[in-house]
């Protein structure tokens, strides 16, 4: 039977969802520009109906209880936050390898009026000037002033190359670090999650925003439990990174060993370092032998040469110019050697300038890509305010509706105890 205050409890229930609902809706308003908040919403089922007696012989009749709430979850698509954390990963490997290649070429500094090209020039010239003058003490110590500059020139970008060699290794082990930390703080994510229930949406989006971060390091997949907690593997080897609380942290040795294996920055700033170990290598094959070209000895205290310099075990910090020699020792094949390491040191500045500008496009291609995905998600999880509003008007009115029923069944209730005993 049912009973008399039937309608009060089902315009109760009523309230309660239509006040969660309005809730809900203030929340997603209040965090509509909250960095990595998901848009939720309230998840409600009618409540298990009566049986009633009706007319209809031994089929008994179903009397609506009301409604009952389900959850509160977020709105996410594990589709499209792969896509991101994809796109994030190869980002971030194209950005710390354009970054390192912007910085070389800085470091080469080609073309322009004090880059090493004019060095050799400047040099190439003066021993023309003291061809035309053999004699000339002038034109020998310009011909030495010029080698000085071109030495400086050298040992300078030598030395950029050098200190850019240091930086990636501190980056490197910055980024473990870093990568470390996101590791150690999804795995208190998922210990607190799973305390909390499956339904902490808050602490979701926090352990997703630091999922995200972390993808822009490594390559990463995430798989979700029925717990609500993530594991969290290689993409490319499937090795664990996270299983629920437990944390197994990387360690520059590994990366360094395999740093394909890892992707995202780790990878491009191995590449990186590859890429400066590759220049400064050219650089130095330029370097000495435009210096053998110009003649240069051991010790230069016998040939005149003008540069001391080993060629066996060349060095580039330790190359000089010979201010003892003169007269000075002439090339022994006038122009060609020198021409040959100039066309050289051209080739290494048009390979450095073609792999740079292919960087930058990458990277632009990449950031478009992440661009449009990022949009694509949020026309998903994303606060729109004008949704939300015609929401709180939605809910504004179910809330409305549910009081007066309230208010209609106490009504009721007063006339049948009040008025019907007089």
């Amino acid at each position: 039977m049912v009973s008399t205050f039937h309608g009060l409890e089902l315009g109760k229930r009523g309230l309660s969802v239509g006040q969660a609902s309005l809730s809900t809706t203030g929340q997603n308003i209040a965090n509509v520009n909250t960095k990595g908040y998901s848009r939720q919403q309230v998840n409600s089922s009618a409540s298990p109906s009566l049986d009633v007696w009706t007319n209809q012989g031994a089929n008994t009749g179903q009397l609506g209880t009301g409604v009952n709430i389900d959850s509160i979850t977020r709105v996410r698509d594990r589709f499209l936050d792969q896509q991101v954390r994809d796109h994030s990963e190869t980002l971030g490997q194209w950005q710390a390898k354009q970054t390192t290649l912007d910085r070389l070429e800085t470091i080469v500094n080609e073309p322009s009026t004090s880059g090493l090209n004019s060095a050799m020039d400047a040099l190439k010239n003066a021993w023309q000037d003291l061809a035309n003058e053999p004699d000339s003490l002038a034109a020998q110590a310009i011909v030495k002033e010029r080698a000085q500059g071109f030495v400086d020139v050298a040992q300078s970008m030598n030395k950029s190359m050098e200190n850019l060699k240091g930086e990636l290794t501190l980056q490197t082990q910055e980024t473990v670090a870093e990568a470390n930390g996101y590791l150690k703080q999804i795995a208190e994510l998922n210990k607190s999650i799973v305390r909390d229930g499956n339904q902490s949406n808050d602490l979701k989006d926090k352990r997703d925003a630091l999922v995200e971060d972390l993808s822009k390091l490594m390559s990463i997949k995430v798989d979700e439990k029925p717990s609500g907690s993530y594991s969290i593997s290689l993409s490319s080897n499937k090795q664990a990174l996270v299983t629920g609380e437990e944390v197994s942290k990387i360690d520059v040795d590994s990366v360094n060993a395999n740093p394909k294996r890892y992707g995202g920055k780790l990878a491009g700033l191995s590449e990186s370092m590859e890429s400066a170990i590759y220049y400064q290598d050219k650089l130095i094959s330029v370097v000495k032998n435009f210096a053998q070209a110009n003649t240069m000895s051991k010790t230069g205290s016998t040939d005149q040469a003008l540069f001391i310099g080993d060629a066996d075990n060349f060095n580039i910090s330790e190359l000089k110019v010979n201010y003892a020699a003169s007269p000075l020792k002439q090339p022994a094949a006038t122009g060609k050697p020198s021409e040959d390491a100039q066309s050289y040191f051209r080739e290494l500045v048009s390979e450095l300038g073609a792999e740079s500008q292919s960087a930058i496009n990458s990277v632009a291609n990449h950031e478009a890509t992440l661009q449009a995905t990022e949009n694509r998600r949020q026309s998903v999880t994303g606060v729109s305010l004008d949704e939300e509003m015609a929401n709180l008007i939605k809910y504004q009115h179910s809330y409305n509706a549910a009081a007066r029923l309230v208010s209609m069944t106490d009504q009721m209730l007063d006339t049948i105890i009040n008025r019907m005993a007089n």
